[in-house]
């Protein structure tokens, strides 16, 4: 939500889901909002059943998250054999992912929930920016891993990128996030107990957030679409090829290991593409249509979509494991708990296929 002085509270604008202000308390000037103002008691988001399942449900993702997360670094970083250029990648989107847990999954819910900020000062300006940068490291570190993989693929004889270009590029992406999304910091004042956005006019909050959308979702999903479009065809028509060579069962598997990698990263893009569209539509819609957040379940379809795109952060771990031979070997060695659950669940298959072979 966003609080100007003059205004009072607009909607929420596109892409702010890094928003600290509390969609729950709306202060308005004309009769149609004072009778919405009155009947806020009847908010769905007030009742505490509802309150709770979130708070679970977002204590869940923050475990998850921050676990799983830190997992995928500590795998990466304890095995230099892992530490190739999609894997640095992927590692600078979990340190994302672990940035959103921080800052956006635990302040959001309990903000509203309690009314009132009462988190101080600085972490009314550092909660925003620093939720801001997170998603946009992620989608450009996304865009960064599919144009990779389209060189890797579509040129496989040109030079790969080299592991010091791939460190200057994520200090870069990281540089050039801290930068764009400076003014959701700055724009930021607390106001009694609210922690609340004061652009110095409605029509720039409008169009840094249009932009925002533009550069943050659009043009990075426009060019992964791109990229692994054209992956998917190369690889497609190389396993139609015909093997004529003695290296050819080698060749297969190199093969299929680069399909089932194309297949995990472009599980990673879907996923989070699927899990930011609800709330950015909503947002999109607020900003552009004020009355939208006079509707009484606007607030739990808020948390709904907003939980959604939360959810994002824990996926990544469970698709490294289930579809990266590599991470899944690191994360049983880390976690022998792990192992021993595969090895029970494989042996259990084998004694099944070999009862089933002696029955036939």
């Amino acid at each position: 939500m966003v609080y100007d002085d003059n205004l009072g509270q607009e909607g929420i604008m596109p892409t702010d889901l890094w928003t600290t202000d509390n969609p729950a308390e709306n202060v308005t000037f004309s009769a149609i909002d004072d009778e919405f103002q009155n009947n806020t008691t009847t908010d769905p988001i007030e009742d505490k059943a509802i309150q709770a399942a979130f708070c679970t449900a977002y204590t869940i993702i923050f475990v998850v998250g921050i676990f799983g997360n830190a997992l995928v670094c500590y795998a990466v970083i304890r095995n230099r054999a892992m530490q190739t250029v999609t894997n640095l990648f992927i590692t600078n989107l979990a340190l994302s992912d672990i940035l959103l847990c921080v800052f956006a999954v635990p302040f959001t819910p309990l903000y509203t929930f309690l009314g009132r900020w009462v988190f101080g000062g600085p972490l009314c300006h550092i909660m925003p920016y620093a939720q801001g940068c997170s998603v946009y490291i992620s989608t450009l570190t996304l865009t960064s891993i599919a144009i990779d993989r389209f060189f890797v693929i579509i040129y496989p004889f040109k030079p790969r990128m080299k592991i010091q270009t791939c460190i200057c590029l994520i200090v870069f992406i990281w540089v050039f996030s801290l930068s764009v999304t400076f003014p959701y910091g700055y724009y930021m004042a607390l106001q009694d107990v609210y922690c609340a956005e004061k652009w110095p006019s409605d029509q720039i909050r409008k169009a840094f957030g249009a932009v925002t959308t533009i550069m943050q979702f659009v043009v990075p999903f426009i060019v992964m679409a791109f990229c692994y479009t054209c992956v998917s065809i190369k690889l497609n028509d190389r396993l139609k090829s015909r093997p004529g060579s003695k290296n050819s069962k080698k060749e297969d598997a190199e093969r299929e290991r680069k399909r089932r990698t194309n297949r995990m990263l472009i599980a990673m893009v879907a996923i989070f593409g699927l899990s930011w569209l609800p709330l950015n539509l909503i947002n999109i819609s607020s900003d552009f249509y004020s009355l939208a957040e006079d509707w009484r379940y606007y607030m739990v379809l808020f948390f709904v979509a907003h939980f959604i795109a939360m959810s994002s952060t824990c996926y990544n771990p469970f698709l490294y494991a289930w579809l990266n031979e590599n991470f899944r070997k690191e994360f049983m060695q880390i976690l022998p708990c792990l192992g021993a659950l595969v090895t029970k669940r494989a042996k259990r298959k084998f004694n099944q296929s070999e009862r089933t072979g002696n029955t036939l």
